[in-house]
């Protein structure tokens, strides 16, 4: 018998949260005991409910199944299978911006060991502590703490944090788009320090508010600051600061791992150094994603994002263009700073290995014993401008429209992972194949 509603949520039942508090599975839900809603409104709910949950990182699988009482009253229950929550894991990190550029030397010496220690969901409350011992290239040691909510409503959150860095080579600018380093063979040649507080609103679902304040000191050896004078500016062998910061993030993606539909928008402005010695810079990043499913198996999605930075002698230490976070695919092996720029990504896919969960009973621990797998054809262009007031005129890169296109395979798996082998040309006519460990955008 088919039932048509509207229907009354009569209860809730909560399966498989071990750990999880049932408050923290309750502030993802978009439903709640005594809303009486129609069928499609019903449905609707489930299926953000579930996303929600699954992007929350603590889940391998969560089911939403609703019984019916009757014509007009429902009874859900959710079901959840938790994620392994301790994760100590190796570091083994290239200190290149990519795979693609450490691959062209293979240079072990550019490799980053050491371990991270990361333990999710304590107390059954979603918070997350993190520690970070890395050596080799680089040597970097920090301690974290996220709460992401600490009142009765569950809207208010926090987050502090330290972390001390310190190598022997660092990149002092670009020439012709390529790094160029400066190196203190057996001593730092940089050490810095960074103390961060957060506090975040989360109002409604899919809304997000954070303000950031932290203290940066960094200092460098003589060597720096002769060869490179605007490294931290005028000369100086070092820099300390105040930074505030301020994030506004609307998320409606149906995973943050690999979309395939929904929105995603930001807007996050830095203000580095409040008067006195230090920089006097504020920068202004946004981005706006909006991807589509198309059937079962297409998806076709777009990305737009941009940044702005205003300020006079903008120190290069706290400058950064693409070619890092953000870059242009078919440019892997260049770096193209500069204070503004504006990024396009167009992205279709095709589901090769369309998403599913398989259930291994070998693997002897319950959390690993669901797997997620799913593989894309990806087709993708990327367009972007990049403007250098500074030293444009040594980066031939600035100051003009770049183009990337090429067709990619993507995997997908559990916990997160993805690996995608991309084929690209940009407008230099030069082709290439790169491997990434992150979505697209």
């Amino acid at each position: 018998m088919r039932f048509d509603g509207p229907f009354l949520v009569s209860g809730i039942a909560y399966e498989g949260n071990d750990r999880t508090k049932e408050r923290v599975l309750l502030r993802e839900l978009t439903f709640a005991l005594g809303d009486s809603l129609s069928a499609d409104d019903l449905y609707a709910r489930l299926a953000r409910s579930r996303e929600n949950l699954l992007n929350l990182g603590l889940f391998n699988t969560v089911g939403m199944m609703p019984t019916f009482l009757g014509p007009h009253e429902v009874f859900i229950t959710v079901t959840v299978d938790e994620r392994w929550f301790w994760w100590p894991s190796p570091i083994i990190r290239l200190a290149d911006p990519n795979f693609n550029t450490w691959w062209l030397t293979k240079d072990l010496r550019r490799i980053n060991i050491g371990g991270y220690l990361y333990r999710y969901n304590m107390r059954g409350l979603n918070e997350t502590f993190f520690a970070k011992v890395q050596l080799g290239y680089s040597h970097e040691f920090g301690l974290s703490y996220r709460v992401p909510f600490f009142d009765r409503a569950q809207h208010w959150g926090a987050e502090i944090g330290g972390f001390y860095g310190e190598q022997d080579e660092i990149t002092v600018g670009t020439v012709d788009n390529k790094r160029v380093f400066l190196r203190s063979p057996g001593e730092n040649i940089i050490d810095s320090w960074t103390v961060q507080v957060k506090a975040s609103l989360r109002p409604l679902h899919d809304l997000r508010h954070s303000w950031r304040a932290s203290w940066h000191k960094a200092s460098v050896r003589d060597t720096v600051a002769l060869a490179a004078p605007d490294f931290f500016g005028a000369g100086a062998g070092s820099i300390s600061y105040p930074a505030l910061g301020y994030t506004l993030t609307l998320d409606l993606r149906d995973s943050r791992t690999f979309t395939l539909s929904g929105l995603y928008a930001d807007l996050l402005v830095d203000r580095y150094g409040l008067g006195g010695a230090g920089p006097d810079v504020t920068t202004v990043r946004a981005s706006v994603q909006r991807s589509w499913k198309a059937g079962q198996r297409w998806s076709y999605g777009a990305n737009l994002s941009g940044k702005a930075s205003l300020g006079g002698g903008i120190p290069y230490y706290v400058q950064e263009g693409l070619g890092y976070d953000d870059y242009v695919r078919g440019y892997e092996y260049y770096v193209i700073d500069g204070q503004h720029y504006g990024l396009a990504k167009f992205n279709l896919l095709f589901a090769l290995v369309r998403p599913a969960n398989y259930r291994v009973e070998p693997i002897p621990v319950e959390a690993f014993r669901n797997l997620y797998v799913a593989v894309y054809l990806n087709a993708f262009t990327d367009v972007a401008y990049v403007r250098d007031d500074l030293h444009g005129a040594e980066n031939f890169l600035s100051d003009r429209l770049l183009q990337g296109s090429g067709l990619g395979l993507d995997l997908v798996t559990s916990y997160d992972q993805v690996l995608r082998v991309e084929c690209a040309v940009n407008h230099l006519g030069e082709t290439g194949l790169y491997l990434h460990f992150s979505q697209p955008f």
